[in-house]
Order: structure tokens, then C-alpha cells, then sequence
């Protein structure tokens, strides 16, 4: 399939949602094409430059964004909230200004083996590097419901973690549930570890809140 590409500086998973302030002339025009078809738009990870840069390069495996609710101004910009669709390689770039498109394929899930037995291990882990974000962040404890199915398990924990680009690219691009959770798994061992040392050093307040959104 053929779809405009938003580059950004963060990954959308399947099923989490991701607001839009669309200011830019060039946008402006792929949203009246978007929402004047069939309201759905990739995003790709930006790999270098920035996303108000004219041609940034980016990652060849990102996720369909799917638009729920548009809030328009009288000045032309649009608030936009879209949640997470199927994931996609990128084949081709077929337009390049003023927006990007490309011919894309999508992305088959698996949940792969032992995809059950690591999402329960990565559940307790997840649960436990909730409580300690939001110590640190001195707000009240919260409580985040993860789905059965370990596929959404595992983009959801994908979400929810609080590290750096590349980490969180190759989350969404493995081709499995199990594998993902495998490396969730990895992931929240190293963050909790570092809390700990953290804790230990008697680490400074964070600055704000923290949240899954």
C-alpha cells in the first residue's frame, strides 16, 4: 500500500496513541490528503536530522497511524490524535516534497515461542519499574493493566519504557512477541538495576510526572 510518511523523533506502537500539533505547510497538505482519504499516515523514526528538517532520514520499519480525532484551527494548524495500527517495512519512496510518501508492506505478527511464559517474567518486571519511575518522580503509585494476548503485552511494555531511540526502534522492528519480551526483559533487568544504584546514591527528584502517555 502507498502512504504519506510523518517522520518523527519517537516510535508509535501497535494499539498506543500519539497527538499531533500539524503546523507546517507541507503537513497541512498531507493531512487534507489523509483525512480526505482513508485517514491513515506512517510513522517513522527519524535516524538523522530533525523532524522540521526538509528531508530527514529514517528508519525502514515503522507503524500505520490511524486518526481518531482532528481538532482544526481557523489559522489552518490541526491538533491530531491517531493510535497505533499495523507495522510496515518501507519498500520504496515515491514523492518526496512537500511530504513524504512511499509503498509499504505490512508487517505479520507472531507471538513466537515461549511468548507466554516471558510476557508473565516481563509483567512483574514491568510492575515493579512503574512503582520505581514513579518514586522517583515522588507521584502516587499506579496500577497498568496489560492485555492477555502477548503481542499487545509486549507493544505495550514497549510503550511504557522510559529508554533511548535506538532501544526503543529495535523493540518495534523484531519479528516476534517472544522476541520482544525477551529483550523488554533485558531492558527492565538494566533500568532496575540502574534505579537501584540510583537509589543508593540518593538520587535528585525527576522534574515531572511521569506517565505511560
Amino acid at each position: 500500500m502507498e502512504l504519506p510518511l510523518f517522520p518523527l523523533s519517537t516510535v508509535l506502537y501497535p494499539g498506543a496513541p500519539i497527538p499531533l500539533h500539524v503546523f507546517e505547510d507541507r503537513y497541512r497538505q498531507m493531512f487534507a490528503r489523509v483525512l480526505g482519504g482513508g485517514r491513515r499516515f506512517g510513522v517513522v523514526a527519524i535516524t538523522s536530522g530533525r523532524d522540521v528538517d526538509p528531508a530527514p532520514e529514517f528508519q525502514p520499519v515503522g507503524c500505520v497511524a490511524e486518526v481518531r480525532e482532528v481538532r482544526p484551527y481557523p489559522d489552518g494548524r490541526m491538533d491530531v490524535v491517531a493510535t497505533g495500527g499495523a507495522r510496515f517495512k518501507v519498500d520504496r519512496v515515491t514523492q518526496t516534497s512537500p511530504y513524504i510518501v512511499a509503498v509499504v508492506s505490512e508487517l505479520q505478527e507472531h507471538a513466537g515461542e515461549q511468548a507466554e511464559a516471558r510476557s508473565r517474567v516481563a509483567r512483574s518486571l514491568f510492575a515493579r519499574y512503574l512503582n520505581a519511575l514513579v518514586a522517583m518522580a515522588g507521584e502516587p503509585g499506579e496500577e497498568v493493566e496489560l492485555p492477555d494476548d502477548p503481542v499487545a503485552a509486549s507493544y505495550l511494555l514497549a510503550a511504557g519504557l522510559q529508554v533511548d531511540l535506538p532501544d526503543k526502534q529495535r523493540l518495534l522492528a523484531l519479528p516476534s512477541a517472544a522476541e520482544r519480551l525477551l529483550a523488554e526483559i533485558r531492558l527492565l533487568r538494566r533500568e532496575l538495576a540502574l534505579f537501584e544504584r540510583l537509589e543508593a546514591n540518593g538520587p535528585a527528584p525527576m522534574a515531572g510526572p511521569f506517565s505511560l502517555n
